[in-house]
């Protein structure tokens, strides 16, 4: 279930037990005030032992968690942790991923952006487009091990912005039993061998490939890296209309065309996807699954294995997607010290993996894996072992939170017919050259 609204919730030293199983709800739901630009004191090389001295509220702006069981639960393990026993308090403030950057944006505007910012992994090239987010201190990794695989979308020109906290990685799951019934051993090497395969076991109420429950833009996303394109380059640029964008898009409507995938037969919102209903042979996934296949009886190796997304020739990489959630300071803090003392506690052992294990995600120091929670968790297990096939991100671009809303209705366009790859790209392309030039 994703939250829809869930406002304050105070972490204090002296009424640790009854914030943390307490919530205010109100009309309001924005965080808590924090100074204007002119007010903000940058970080200092005192920021580990900030907390010891002083006193005051921070608060934190996130759509990671969910639920309200979630949000409590994160608070009692990781937030009291932490505040329990200083003179500063946490006042969060929950929303959906949806409505995040508009309230990250109006926040910014009246200069009361939260002092901690758990955006989207992709997202920091737009936000520092507004100037939202201060530089993380230079030392502040340097005795957690946070994999540099993850670091690199969180730069920009090699300054770090955020930190990953904790992320996922897209691969395909499919159904070994299935596909052992068909006489088929191997998954596919090439997208025109998942094209293939996806055909022949079509039939029966059954989809040889459902590439739609994770969603229409994380799917054609991840086709774009197998095609060997990326959204953006490094450095920002938009890359997506080099004929890659247009090619996965292709691919999803010969999908269709095929009688393969199915746009009306996406599963509604909570209810379990295809693949774990018996009624989708393959289907990309992220860590979140898991579970879901674990209830049906699937987590198995005799039911589940997993590959990336094939590349669209023999000679290509394939194709893994990288998501997540990232840890920031804003500029706008009056305790950017307190913060950054506070992203460094979140990312040590015990909050990070009982963090990832809420979520669940891959914890971004990725060598806890093995000793957390979600070590049994097959998918996160599969993405890790392709990591480096990880190359498409959702976003890199200072254009990227213009763009995002308005993705999935282009390419639903596309594959409904009404107007062509090439068309839904060009219009995407001008969303974000009109983006660039607005600033």
């Amino acid at each position: 279930m994703r939250l829809q609204r869930r406002d304050l919730l105070l972490i204090t030293g002296a009424a640790v037990a009854a914030s943390a199983l307490g919530a205010c709800s109100s009309g309001e739901d924005e965080p808590a005030e924090t100074s204007s630009p002119s007010d903000c004191a940058s970080p200092t090389s005192d920021w580990r032992n900030a907390k010891d001295s002083g006193s005051g509220t921070l608060s934190m702006l996130s759509a990671m968690l969910g639920t309200t069981e979630l949000q409590d639960r994160y608070a009692n393990n990781v937030l009291t942790g932490f505040f329990g026993s200083s003179g500063y308090q946490m006042a969060t403030t929950y929303t959906t991923s949806d409505k995040l950057p508009d309230k990250i944006i109006t926040a910014l505007t009246g200069g009361t952006l939260a002092d901690v910012v758990m955006p989207e992994y992709g997202w920091l090239h737009s936000l520092q487009r507004h100037n939202a987010l201060e530089a993380v201190p230079t030392d502040l990794l340097d005795d957690l091990n946070v994999d540099e695989r993850f670091l690199s979308g969180c730069r920009i020109d090699d300054t770090l912005y955020g930190v990953p906290y904790t992320m996922d990685l897209q691969v395909i799951g499919y159904r070994v039993d299935l596909l052992t019934e068909a006489g088929i051993t191997e998954p596919p090497a090439t997208l025109d061998e998942l094209r293939s395969m996806a055909q022949e076991l079509t039939g029966d109420g059954i989809s040889g490939f459902d590439p739609f429950s994770p969603g229409l833009v994380r799917t054609w996303a991840n086709l774009v890296g197998a095609y060997g394109g990326t959204l953006f380059t490094e450095d920002g640029t938009l890359s997506f209309n080099d004929g890659t964008g247009a090619a996965a898009l292709n691919f999803m409507a010969e999908l269709i065309n095929d009688g393969t995938a199915d746009l009306s037969a996406i599963p509604a919102t909570g209810e379990p996807r295809l693949i774990t209903q018996g009624k989708a042979v393959m289907a990309p996934m992220g860590v979140g699954i898991w579970d879901e296949l674990n209830r049906e009886g699937l987590g198995d190796e005799a039911h589940m294995a997993f590959f990336p997304m094939p590349p669209s020739e023999s000679s290509g990489t394939p194709s893994v997607l990288k998501s997540g959630t990232v840890l920031s300071v804003s500029r706008q803090s009056q305790f950017q010290d307190v913060a950054f003392q506070f992203l460094h506690h979140a990312l040590e052992d015990q909050p990070l993996t009982t963090t990832a294990a809420m979520v669940p995600a891959i914890p971004s120091r990725t060598s806890l894996l093995v000793t957390s929670e979600i070590a049994s968790n097959r998918i996160a297990n599969a993405g890790l072992a392709n990591i480096d096939e990880a190359q498409v991100m959702l976003g890199g671009s200072g254009a990227w939170l213009d763009l995002r809303p308005v993705i999935e209705g282009q390419l639903r366009l596309t594959l409904e017919g009404k107007q062509s790859a090439d068309a839904a790209i060009g219009n995407l392309a001008r969303v974000v050259t009109d983006s660039n030039n607005a600033g």
